[in-house]
């Protein structure tokens, strides 16, 4: 090899050196100017009083009509959020969930109102903070599914965000200490549970502390979209033959205690 070649060839090997020392620089200066987009939280509640007393405090609120559902997205105690009414029942609050995800781009999740009792020591005004959710009345038996088992799932059973739930009791402890918060399942589906019979046979087939309308669809989209959920619910009614007047009597009180706690939540979390 002749010195002119030699010459050419370390000049080639120091300009790929270099090209390659810059592309590096460039990947770092870009990856230290990414900004993570801020945190943002989707609060569901199934009817207008569980969620006027908190989108009432939202600063900067913005109102956005997706599928005859009002969306109020802004600020709450320096935090992201998007608070809506989701309307009543599995299909209202999946698709609720759903628009949370994908228009609003929501990490997280929560969703507050009422619920009946399931069990004897869980009394009105008491609160539950969900371990896991199921749908009861989800039904494949006869095609060899277990009870409540959903399709594409493999399981009845939809686990609430460890940490959010860990997050949600303090809230309750912190904002209601006189109130008593136990953690266990919330068991949903499409029927207003106001007899002992249908009690008796929810607790028989799931177990569940309480049940209501919504919580178990709102934790299907969630776990199919990989977003941590929880499950806050008051309870309103005793889910027996004096439910109805229950419900009615307490809802208010109720929804006020949903309120505090999901504030408090978001704003030490």
């Amino acid at each position: 090899m002749n010195k002119r070649n030699h010459t050419v060839r370390l000049l080639l090997i120091t300009m790929l050196i270099a090209v390659f020392a810059l592309a590096g620089c460039a990947k770092n200066d870009a990856t230290s100017l990414t900004v993570e987009a801020p945190l943002k939280t989707g609060i569901i509640g199934a009817m207008a009083e569980e969620v006027d007393l908190l989108k009432h405090l939202v600063k900067n609120a913005k109102a956005t009509s997706i599928a005859g559902m009002e969306f109020y997205e802004g600020i709450l105690d320096d935090k992201n959020v998007v608070i809506v009414k989701c309307g009543i029942g599995k299909v209202n609050a999946g698709t609720c969930a759903q628009l949370l995800i994908n228009v609003f781009g929501v990490k997280r999740i929560i969703n507050t109102g009422v619920a009946g009792s399931l069990d004897a020591k869980i009394d009105i005004g008491d609160i539950v903070v969900s371990t896991d959710a199921v749908q009861h009345d989800f039904d494949l038996t006869p095609l060899g599914y277990a009870p409540g088992e959903l399709d594409g799932i493999g399981s009845p059973s939809l686990p609430a965000d460890a940490h959010m739930r860990e997050s949600a009791v303090k809230a309750v402890r912190h904002s209601s200490p006189e109130i008593h918060v136990f953690e266990g399942r919330v068991c949903t589906g499409d029927q207003f549970i106001s007899s002992k019979e249908q009690k008796k046979a929810i607790v028989a087939k799931f177990g569940g502390l309480c049940c209501e309308m919504e919580g178990g669809a709102i934790a299907q989209i969630c776990c199919q979209n990989k977003i941590p959920f929880v499950i806050i619910r008051a309870i309103s009614d005793k889910a027996d033959g004096f439910a109805e007047m229950s419900y009615a009597e307490f809802m208010q009180t109720a929804a006020r205690r949903c309120a505090a706690i999901t504030r408090h939540m978001i704003s030490q979390y």
